[in-house]
């Protein structure tokens, strides 16, 4: 039977589609398959576990009555094996990622608004054009921004004066003050302000989300028809309640372009790690260092030095895999699913 351009056409499509689908399938496998001994050794503690060390201790061994246990006048040491806890990075990821897109959403919506309402063509094409370029700049050329501009204007200006406003003010002690135990002693000292923080991480994480949501947030808001709008206009409605129905119209799809911003915060690399500080704690205050998973990542498989060590990574890069599958799926089903309500609208 003869196939003719049509078929061949179709066939190859599918099996582009097939090819995607099994790489996607086949990455999961793998990642899955190399995590096996932490699955093992640590279950789904791991995820709620808020300690992580890759390399043995040895301390003395304690006896039933709590005192120290000698044999023939020496202490006798216990050695303690690695431990690998993933709750440090999942919450530095989630709280930079929470300041970004604290700031970052504010900004793009006011911009997309700005672009479709107010704005003359003229003005609207190229200021578009450079919000999009901003996307396509490499993560390492902002890591580096931040590193050398950023982060030193955080250190010598911006925190110092949050510190000087708020530092006295009752219920903001823990934002520049931290607990640390030294021996059986817990003392309070004050934060470093060095501006390679967990702030700097949420900050440049927002900056490089902008342009994305920014981008589809103006495409969806175009999307929106006219007669929706002039029909507000018609029934009295000012330009701010006019703007508000048209957000209210296409709230789904604006939702799922912030929830691919997020995704693209979430799996953010380079630029994170140059300025977060790279510190696995867990500390409230956004002033202090922390790390995120990818930044884990890229700071320490390297250096694993063991299994176990190693195990536990891919473990951490297949729950981020597993995280960032599910933003975009779910951006992606909101964005198609207010597109579709749009165009039925018309």
């Amino acid at each position: 039977m003869r196939i003719g351009a049509d078929g061949v056409l179709r066939y190859t499509t599918a099996a582009s589609a097939t090819l995607i689908l099994l790489m996607l399938a086949a990455l999961i496998v793998i990642l899955a398959r190399a995590a096996m001994p932490a699955v093992h050794a640590f279950g789904w503690g791991f995820l709620a576990e808020r300690e992580w060390r890759a390399n043995e201790l040895s301390r003395p061994l304690i006896g039933p009555d709590g005192k120290t246990v000698k044999e023939d006048g020496e202490t006798v040491m216990e050695t303690i094996p690695p431990k690998f806890g993933a709750m440090p990075v999942i919450y530095g990821t989630v709280v930079t990622s929470g300041i970004a897109l604290a700031v970052a959403v504010p900004l793009s919506l006011g911009a997309a608004l700005f672009l479709t309402r107010i704005s003359g063509r003229r003005f609207a094409t190229p200021v578009s054009f450079l919000i999009e370029f901003l996307a396509a700049i490499p993560s390492i050329a902002y890591g580096i921004w931040g590193l050398f501009v950023m982060a030193p204007f955080l250190q010598e200006h911006l925190e110092p004066f949050c510190r000087s406003m708020l530092g006295n003010v009752p219920g903001f002690f823990w934002m520049f003050h931290q607990k640390v135990q030294v021996g059986k002693d817990t003392i309070v000292m004050p934060i470093a302000m060095t501006g390679r923080d967990m702030l700097a991480g949420g900050l440049i994480l927002a900056i490089m989300i902008i342009p994305i949501i920014t981008a589809l947030s103006r495409d969806i808001l175009r999307s929106v028809p006219r007669a929706q709008i002039e029909g507000t206009l018609a029934l009295g409605a000012t330009w701010w309640q006019s703007c508000k129905e048209m957000v209210r119209f296409s709230r789904s799809a604006l939702f799922g372009a912030v929830m691919l911003g997020l995704a693209r915060a979430a799996g953010e690399t380079m630029a994170v790690t140059m300025v977060i500080g790279n510190v696995i704690q867990i500390n409230p205050s956004p002033f202090a260092p922390a790390q995120t998973m990818s930044s884990l990542l890229a700071t320490q498989f390297g250096e694993a030095n063991n299994e176990l060590h190693r195990a536990a990574l891919v473990e951490v890069a297949l729950i981020l895999l597993v995280m960032s599958l599910a933003f975009n799926v779910v951006a992606r089903w909101l964005v198609v699913g207010g597109a579709s309500r749009t165009a039925q609208a018309h």
